[in-house]
């Protein structure tokens, strides 16, 4: 939540479930908020685990390994993260945060789901029946022209209130924080530079000169008025 770019570290094994291993402190991401789960290896002293995904249970990181043999309670772990997995996940995602907003900025609509995954990822929109090639091509144009100004990616804690307050200031979709349980005092707020704030528990790069640029690939309708739109990245601008 506080340092994305965190690889590796000890932890001790609080926990065996029947697919895996909960850790008292993790760096890797769980499977939520529409980004996949975070993949790597978790290392014993004598024996080496791979962590082929990893989900939340009862609050908590389940990290999901090839085999339970010899694994104990109270063990100490070594983890190392799949970098190049969550990396990628990284870079899509902030670049997720930047198509959704100039959609809501050019063309008024809202951010219905998405998976964000290395490779290509996807987000839904409504209200839209269509996403023909000229807007394809436009809005595709707009975001690589707002990756290219180098914004800083910045997170922020924020009390609730204070942070549903500063998000309707700036246009967010701040009916999905009413949808957030009660009990949950603190958001985290993403920023990136002047352009888009919003509340998000997922990994983000530091600065947009990271991503890239988006190619928008296929579309296809998901719903009455909505619209899923594949996107994948390309290295340099």
């Amino acid at each position: 939540m506080k340092d994305n770019y965190l690889q590796e570290f000890d932890a001790v094994i609080t926990a065996i479930t029947e697919k895996g291993v909960i850790l008292d402190r993790s760096a890797f991401y769980p499977e939520s908020g529409g980004q996949s789960g975070d993949k790597g290896k978790l290392l014993t002293t004598s024996k080496e685990y791979e962590v082929k995904t990893t989900k939340k249970r009862n609050g908590m990181v389940e990290h999901r390994v090839d085999t339970l043999e010899d694994l104990e309670v109270g063990a100490k772990i070594h983890g190392i993260l799949d970098w190049s997995w969550r990396y990628e996940c990284m870079r899509f995602h902030t670049c997720q945060h930047i198509l959704s907003r100039y959609l809501q900025l050019n063309y008024d609509l809202v951010t219905v789901g998405n998976m964000i995954k290395p490779g290509e990822s996807r987000a839904d929109y409504s209200p839209l029946n269509d996403f023909p090639d000229d807007m394809k091509a436009k809005v595709e144009a707009g975001v690589n022209e707002i990756l290219s100004h180098d914004l800083d990616v910045v997170t922020k804690f924020m009390p609730r209130e204070t942070a549903i307050s500063y998000l309707r200031e700036k246009g967010y979709q701040t009916r999905y924080l009413e949808m957030v349980p009660k009990h949950v005092k603190e958001f985290r707020v993403l920023l990136i530079g002047d352009y888009d704030a919003a509340s998000c528990a997922g990994t983000h790069v530091k600065n947009t000169s990271e991503i890239g640029h988006i190619k928008l690939n296929k579309n296809k309708n998901v719903g009455a008025n909505k619209q899923r739109i594949y996107f994948s990245l390309l290295e340099s601008m």
